[in-house]
C-alpha cells in the first residue's frame, strides 16, 4: 500500500499566496504539516483513501 513507503521523493508546485495559506489553515486544524496535508490529498485523489482525510466522528462510526 502507498502510505507504507517511505516519503523521500519531492515534487515542487508553484500555487498562489491564498492557496498556501489556506494549506497552511487546514494543516494546522488537522495538526499536520503542509507536505503531509498535500501528500494524504494526492492519496486521496489517485486511491480513493478519502477516510484518511476525515477526522474520526464515533456517530459516523455508528451508523
Amino acid at each position: 500500500m502507498p502510505n507504507k513507503e517511505k516519503c523521500l521523493e519531492s515534487i515542487h508546485i508553484h500555487t498562489g499566496e491564498s492557496l498556501k495559506r489556506d494549506l497552511q489553515d487546514l494543516a494546522m486544524q488537522q495538526d499536520r504539516t503542509v507536505g503531509e496535508l498535500i501528500r494524504v490529498v494526492l492519496e486521496q485523489y489517485a486511491y480513493g483513501a478519502t477516510a484518511k482525510l476525515r477526522p474520526f466522528n464515533p456517530i459516523d462510526q455508528a451508523h
